[in-house]
């Protein structure tokens, strides 16, 4: 075959692959969305054999008695649709269960099914539904080709929970439509089971100069070095060093970048507040509370692991982890079970604490935290942008910029938000 050949070949198939394509978005397209709530049962085929029974019954008395037999016939096929999914069910009991009580979002747990069929004939076509949590309607279904008759079989896969929540197997039910699909019939499992799936946690690596810590909240160790108390030395620059640390006079005499060597925190305390004020979030706008309670596990979990005592105010819950992970897998448990659209405005509490404060909010709630004066001086705030389109504009009375400031809910994820938690650090 020639190369021209070939070319117009190579075209003609792009052509009738373009012509399909074309046609299967056709045929697929919803015309009038607004008339679906009328003709979805036609999406059932139990009223369409219902409907071909009365026709055939009409066709039967008004035309030929012949007729009658095929009513006759797609009657017994509708009645063992819908008698063989019942029956099915009715024999079978199941019992849903983890390996663990808490994960976290993205790690994977062990799940195991246990299904008792009590008929000596086996079940085919059963499905397991769980819709485990309210951010989504399904998080996960699980085929089950055929349950042996008059046995206990146990099912196990791995699931991978992919959003914070308290996953619940209330909820979860067996459902069979088997043979025809005419007719679903489902019943609930006999045992609940509870899997906490805590937010996702990143890593971070260094602590904010908190100088605002009385002396009776923050300590520190002359024989450790740090960035955070008296100047004990000096040292040669490294990499990352803040420029603020630079010790000019003894750089010049040197010849080299030196900075003074400071002590390091042996307790330092600060308050975290994560606004999850359900005014603040529409739904329009939910992504960036996933992100300000992403951001809090992340702070809370990364300076508990360094030593501080960390203090959070969820809701009218303020939970106190000063070296306690028992107290730090409660927080983790509240926030967890924080709701979609955050806490009712009743359940909010603002208190003041003498302590540095960290508020991590989005960009409505940034915007009432500048206007009004509740810690304005006092803390740093966190702000998480709904949208990168959604600029907002600093208080002229404030003449202040956010601590961090985050372009989008994204940007609270593992890299980007530790590279700009480093750089406050730094900075401050």
């Amino acid at each position: 075959m020639s190369e021209f050949d070939e070319q117009e070949t190579k075209l003609k198939l792009e052509y009738d692959d373009s012509v399909l394509r074309s046609l299967n978005q056709l045929l697929h397209h919803d015309f009038c969305p607004q008339y679906n709530q009328w003709v979805d049962w036609m999406k059932n085929p139990f009223w369409c054999l219902a409907i071909s029974i009365l026709t055939a019954f009409v066709c039967g008395l008004l035309v030929n008695s012949t007729i009658l037999y095929i009513a006759a016939a797609i009657s017994l096929i509708i009645l063992v649709g819908v008698l063989w999914p019942w029956i099915s069910v009715k024999g079978l009991s199941a019992e849903l269960s983890f390996n663990k009580i808490r994960t976290k979002c993205g790690e994977s747990v062990s799940t195991s099914l246990i299904v008792k069929n009590n008929w000596p004939w086996p079940a085919w076509g059963v499905y397991l539904r769980h819709p485990f949590s309210e951010h989504s309607d399904h998080l996960c279904e699980v085929a089950i080709e055929c349950i042996p008759g008059w046995e206990t079989t146990e099912y196990t896969w791995e699931f991978i929970p992919r959003k914070r929540g308290v996953y619940s197997t209330k909820t979860a039910f067996l459902e069979t439509a088997f043979p025809f699909g005419l007719f679903k019939r489902r019943i609930p499992l006999s045992v609940e089971s509870v899997l906490i799936v805590w937010p996702e946690i990143s890593q971070l690596a260094f602590m904010p100069e908190l100088r605002e810590v009385s002396s009776s909240e923050d300590r520190f160790a002359s024989h450790r070095a740090g960035d955070y108390g008296d100047v004990i030395g000096t040292r040669q620059f490294r990499l990352g060093d803040s420029l603020r640390r630079v010790h000019w006079a003894q750089s010049a005499r040197q010849g080299q970048m030196i900075v003074t060597e400071r002590q390091a925190a042996a307790v330092c305390a600060m308050r975290v507040i994560p606004d999850i004020h359900q005014s603040n979030y529409q739904s329009e706008n939910r992504d960036s509370l996933e992100a300000v309670i992403r951001i809090t596990a992340s702070i809370c979990s990364s300076l508990l692991k360094q030593h501080a005592c960390v203090e959070c105010l969820v809701g009218n819950k303020l939970f106190r982890c000063d070296g306690n992970h028992k107290e730090l897998q409660k927080l983790l448990d509240e926030l967890a079970r924080v709701p979609v659209d955050g806490l009712q405005a009743t359940s909010q509490l603002i208190a003041n604490s003498p302590m540095p404060q960290f508020v991590i909010t989005n960009t409505k709630g940034y915007m009432k935290n500048t206007q009004g004066s509740h810690s304005r001086y006092h803390s740093k705030m966190i702000v998480v942008q709904d949208s990168p389109q959604q600029e907002f504009e600093n208080d002229p009375a404030c003449q202040c910029e956010p601590w961090i400031r985050l372009h989008s809910p994204e940007e609270s994820r593992e890299n980007t938000f530790s590279d700009r938690w480093k750089k406050a650090c730094y900075a401050s």
